[in-house]
């Protein structure tokens, strides 16, 4: 291959490449804003939500861990799908549709507005004396995250990596510190329905919501042509960023629970920002500063994290000759595609900057997000399915780890899917979940245009792994 179009290989280590999901995920932002909506379903049950949520994603966890012993590339869920199912169809639509996880619902709606949103939540004050400073703040993360891209893989992972780890330790001390301060209220109550008077329905139904708030840990695929034998510390990655926030995101759902009070939760959940306030409560105004500063650069290192995907998805379009301009899978100096990381930039600027504009930054964030996670959801569901056929197709089948678990990961997001759309949220996030529908249509159209103008072009594509 053309030493122009490869990327800087060998250049990721486990911890590095581990460092994308983790900082994807953004534990500690995660913990600020995911719980309230969890609390406001299931009040004290929250810690339950969240354990049953963590086992359900686990088995997406899996099912990614599988295929990264199999696949390496930088648009590695295309080819999970052109391998599960030898479609170029799959891939295109399904596989090319996580591009929308990776900016639209990632780096944009989480990521950028998350964090304009954040501090106008902990600032409320701000939206009425400072009105735009939202859209600065997208003009400064959106300028900062392109040159980070720009510089390579290494420095993002280097500057992620920090920043996650500090936010987990942060999670982990203060949670314990919280459950020692919580004394008698600590009770096994909140792992179980009591709360909310044994309704499992609910319990299963608000996991639905309490999945994303492990999304973004399979992210670390999109580097995989730049890890250090891809193949081998992919899924050393992949577990080791998995285990490390389940400690972090589950503990501090337990010592937010206990130390605010198991009848309280349903109030905590009409506070606009429950977490600061309890903190503040009982660390004071200085961790409460430190907490503050780790939710704002953990959402900056949400946003790198998937839009460096984001460029890698694009690249591998490109190097396929798919959609993208061939120009978009050459390398820079640093060994990253440059004009697909300024596309890139373009892209979650632009869509933060309209969406925020019609919408307001919290509820165009949600919006953006609600569009993405169809994707997600639609990702997995076939990552999973494509494993089964995948397996049985080569005959190396675990029962278990290739049947069951695929099983149980498909049930969840057939019913993430079902229940997301049938019935519809309300205005406007009714249209974000009708636009993903029209979208993928969309996709399955310019795909059959595509192969009428190619079809070698077509049948060849997805196939690029290391």
């Amino acid at each position: 291959m053309d030493k122009r179009k490869e990327l800087k290989r060998d250049v990721l280590s486990t911890w590095l490449v581990a460092s994308y999901g983790l900082a994807a995920n953004a534990p500690i932002a995660v913990a600020t804003l995911y719980f309230v909506g969890i609390a406001g379903l299931v009040g004290g049950s929250m810690p339950l939500v969240t354990v049953l949520s963590y086992l359900a994603y686990a088995t997406t966890t899996i099912i990614i861990f599988e295929w990264s012993k199999d696949i390496a590339s930088a648009y590695s869920y295309v080819a999970i799908m052109k391998k599960g199912f030898n479609s170029s169809l799959a891939a295109f639509t399904v596989g090319y549709g996580y591009l929308y996880q990776y900016l639209v619902a990632g780096a944009s709606g989480f990521g950028i507005l998350g964090l304009a949103s954040f501090l106008y939540l902990i600032s409320p004050s701000t939206q009425t004396t400072i009105p735009w400073l939202w859209a600065v703040l997208v003009l400064i993360i959106t300028i900062e995250t392109t040159v980070v891209l720009w510089l390579g893989v290494k420095p993002g992972g280097i500057l992620n990596l920090v920043i996650s780890l500090l936010s987990i330790l942060f999670l982990i001390i203060t949670s314990l510190v919280l459950i020692g301060i919580a004394g008698s209220k600590n009770s096994f109550v909140p792992f179980t329905p009591i709360p909310v008077n044994g309704n499992w329905a609910l319990i299963l139904t608000s996991m639905i919501f309490g999945i994303t708030t492990f999304g973004g840990a399979t992210t670390p695929i999109g580097v995989a042509e730049e890890a250090k034998v891809p193949k081998k510390t992919l899924p050393k990655a992949l577990l080791l960023e998995f285990g490390l926030l389940g400690i972090g995101l589950i503990l501090n759902a337990y010592a937010q629970t206990v130390i605010y009070g198991v009848n309280n939760m349903f109030n905590y959940a009409n506070l606009a920002d429950p977490m600061v306030i309890i903190y503040q409560k009982y660390f004071g105004p200085v961790v409460t500063i430190i907490l503050i500063l780790l939710v704002s650069f953990m959402f900056n290192s949400s946003t790198i994290a998937f839009a460096t995907s984001g460029s890698r998805m694009m690249y591998g379009m490109a190097r396929d000759n798919i959609l993208y301009p061939k120009s978009f899978a050459e390398v820079n100096k640093h060994g990253i595609p440059g004009k697909a990381v300024i596309l890139t930039g373009a892209i979650i600027g632009l869509l933060s900057l309209i969406t925020g504009y019609v919408l307001g930054p919290l509820e165009a964030g949600i919006f953006l997000i609600t569009f993405g996670s169809f994707y997600v959801s639609l990702g997995h569901l076939f990552a999973a399915l494509g494993l089964i056929v995948h397996r049985v197709k080569i005959k190396k089948i675990s029962l278990i780890k290739h049947i069951l678990i695929p099983l149980i990961s498909m049930a969840i997001y057939i019913l993430t899917i079902y229940f997301g759309t049938f019935p519809a949220p309300a205005f406007p996030l009714n249209v974000a979940v009708y636009l993903a529908w029209a979208v993928l249509a969309a996709h399955i159209i310019v795909y059959y245009l595509l192969k009428r103008r190619n079809p070698e072009i077509l049948r060849k594509f997805g196939d690029y792994t290391l």
